[in-house]
């Protein structure tokens, strides 16, 4: 079996760079969500792009966001009665209010009804979530730790957001190419800093022994929590911030069915 990855080694260098001398407690939770998700075979560069992209998208809070923005911005955006009808037709928002209904959240802003949609079948098909559990319906549960990790792990290595994938810039085969990249979610917009970021996590998980199918080791760290610690900056300084979504109903939460499920417990 390979190495476990050291997650005390990992926060310690973490810390370091890219946080600049400090983690705090949302920080730390939000990334123990992410590694939690990781798939067992993600390469090291490929988890470094995932978490220096959340790092970047967040604002640094290493916690799933809304988009910073009020209804009559989310109408003028997204709605079929805004500003930008055609947006809101490849977004899928067919049904007035869709612009605020289906606004970015996570950790890689799903923005869209279809979106939602394709998140809730891929996450129904792959036992993340059950039946009753619906993104459509209940927006908001894409904001919970563990299922917005889902949807970045998945929407990264599948190609959901631009048709691009993790594997078009990395692999063990392969030199990689972090500035590139950022073509998984948004052409090349802040691509130099986001490789930096990447950088930082990759020195991270290699002082923390990451090998791809190691198991985590167990080491006291916060428990990953059922809704998010909402504390972003908020990008124009008139928007309102908006309140922590309620935790959603669940017989058990993303990670515990995971485990259940490598274990043979399921």
């Amino acid at each position: 079996m390979a190495a476990a990855l050291n997650r005390s080694a990992f926060f310690n260098a973490a810390r370091s760079q890219p946080f600049g001398g400090t983690l705090k407690q949302g920080q730390v939770t939000g990334m123990a969500a992410i590694l939690d998700a990781c798939p067992l075979d993600l390469d090291s560069d490929s988890l470094a792009y995932c978490l220096a992209t959340a790092f970047h998208e967040t604002a640094r809070t290493m916690l799933p966001i809304k988009e910073y923005g009020g209804d009559a911005y989310f109408k003028r955006m997204y709605d079929p009665k805004g500003e930008r009808p055609h947006v809101a037709q490849t977004l899928g928002n067919t049904v007035p209010g869709d612009g605020a209904k289906f606004a970015g959240r996570g950790y890689v802003q799903l923005t869209g009804r279809s979106n939602y949609r394709r998140a809730t079948g891929e996450l129904q098909n792959r036992g993340y979530l059950t039946r009753e559990q619906d993104l459509t319906l209940a927006p908001d549960m894409a904001m919970t730790p563990d299922i917005a990790a889902a949807i970045m792990f998945l929407g990264m290595t599948e190609g959901w957001f631009t048709g691009r994938k993790l594997s078009d810039y990395f692999g063990a085969t392969r030199v990689g190419d972090p500035f590139n990249a950022r073509r998984i979610i948004n052409g090349i917009d802040k691509a130099e800093a986001i490789k930096g970021y990447h950088t930082a996590f990759r020195a991270a998980l290699k002082a923390a022994g990451h090998v791809p199918g190691a198991t985590s080791q167990t080491i006291p760290t916060p428990p990953v929590q059922t809704a998010p610690v909402f504390l972003p900056a908020p990008r124009k300084p008139a928007s309102p911030v908006a309140t922590a979504p309620a935790a959603p109903s669940a017989s058990s939460s993303l990670f515990g069915r995971i485990v259940a499920r490598l274990t043979g417990k399921a």
